[in-house]
């Protein structure tokens, strides 16, 4: 596998506008960074203070959502990592819970009818290991599909943290490192992916870090890779995510409903059981949502083995009922505001090697005809170049194709 070369893109960075100096806004910041030392005091990597700090009526509204999203289990599996991850019958599932699907046709042998996949080559090298995904044994019965199961403590521990911060708040803690496609680009395109190293980075109280693939059209946005997030998860463990924003639906995994699992084996916040080391083996995965040309259903796509997770109903979308006009590949981090930032991939600055950078290998797109093609008129983008940086080495041939690096060490 030949070493990447130096990237074609300027480092680009985009400001977040000056902070306000007056007396109200420093009170506020002060009041911010008191209120994430006692969260960070009470809500810790694995878990948080029972029925800490909840109303009566909270408690009620926590029992009711454990309700909605822990379905009957036909038969449950407790995984090594300590995972309790319930086999649902598939009809009952919470995708099915979203009111625009109330009335659907779906079933758990479902494939897209109209879906080219391309033609997508494992990276044979001896310091690149495809990782294996999936449960133990062939995962949950036939007819039923996997959904780890969320605890009152999750949720106690999700709704602490969006009390500390606000969204405007995440927004200015959140940092990004990654090739996207231009604004004033008129492409379409069915669909996005690629091969991603996989990284465990070190993140403390409310930190986040992930590498993740992104497709947008309007209000509408989808997401998939891995993910490092003790506010979501509960743990440090590296961990396979999907991101849903359509209408009404904005949340992770299956929080909210509208992805539809059609997979027995392959939880969607499993963990991946396995990092790379840098300088040594590589670990990584593909992933690659894509769009189902004759009904618009939305798949995603996992695993070296294709796994077809499940879909997104195109009946759930606005702007993505049509085709996709932006897709993003690369790091993002979050960090409190007022508080050190965390590592992206590696932790280190991406020097032009997959060797000893955090790396996106035959990075693609199917445009609008449903043909693979490497993404172009795309850019590098960073918010911050002093903190993260990405570097796009475009199409470097033999098994890498299309390659983009990037990381940053902690702030």
């Amino acid at each position: 596998m030949g070493r990447g070369g130096e990237g074609r893109g300027g480092e680009r960075s985009g400001g977040m506008g000056k902070r306000k100096t007056n007396d109200q806004s420093v009170d506020l910041h002060v009041v911010l960074l008191l209120l994430f030392f006692v969260s960070s005091l009470l809500v810790g990597h694995n878990g948080v203070e029972e029925g800490m700090g909840l109303s009566d009526q909270e408690e009620k509204e926590l029992e009711k959502q454990l309700e909605l999203l822990n379905k009957p289990p036909l038969t449950t599996i407790h995984t090594d990592y300590g995972d309790t991850i319930d086999c649902v019958d598939f009809y009952k599932q919470p995708a099915f819970d979203h009111p625009l699907l109330k009335n659907h046709t779906f079933h758990y042998q479902m494939k897209p009818t109209s879906l080219d996949r391309g033609t997508r080559d494992q990276v044979s090298s001896k310091f690149t290991k495809p990782i294996s995904i999936g449960l133990k044994d062939g995962g949950c019965p036939v007819g039923t599909v996997p959904i780890r199961r969320i605890s009152k403590e999750d949720l106690i521990r999700e709704r602490f943290a969006s009390k500390m911060t606000s969204l405007e708040d995440s927004t200015l803690g959140t940092h990004y490192a990654v090739v996207r496609t231009r604004a004033n680009s008129d492409k379409k395109f069915v669909g996005a992916g690629g091969e991603m190293s996989l990284h465990n980075p070190h993140v403390d109280g409310r930190q986040y870090s992930a590498a993740r693939v992104k497709i947008q059209n309007g209000p509408d946005s989808l997401e998939t890779g891995w993910r490092v997030d003790p506010s979501l998860y509960g743990d440090t463990r590296t961990r396979l995510f999907i991101r849903t924003d359509a209408g009404q639906s904005h949340c992770f995994n299956t929080r909210c409903p509208g992805f539809v699992i059609v997979r027995s084996d392959i939880p969607l916040d499993m963990d991946f059981g396995g990092v790379s080391i840098r300088g040594g083996e590589s670990q990584e995965t593909q992933a690659y949502i894509s769009r189902d040309q004759a009904n618009g259903n939305w798949w995603l796509d996992f695993g070296f083995n294709s796994a077809l997770v499940g879909f997104w109903p195109s009946a759930i979308f606005t702007g993505l009922r049509d085709l996709a006009n932006y897709a993003e590949w690369g790091g993002e981090v979050f960090s409190p505001p007022g508080t050190t930032t965390p590592l992206m991939g590696w932790g280190t600055f991406p020097i032009g090697t997959i060797y000893w950078d955090a790396y996106f290998i035959q990075v693609s797109v199917l445009n609008e005809y449903g043909q693979t093609v490497d993404a172009d008129n795309v850019e590098e983008f960073t918010d911050n170049n002093k903190l993260y940086r990405v570097k796009d080495l475009g199409n470097q041939g033999s098994d890498l194709q299309y390659t983009i690096l990037y990381g940053g060490p902690l702030g």
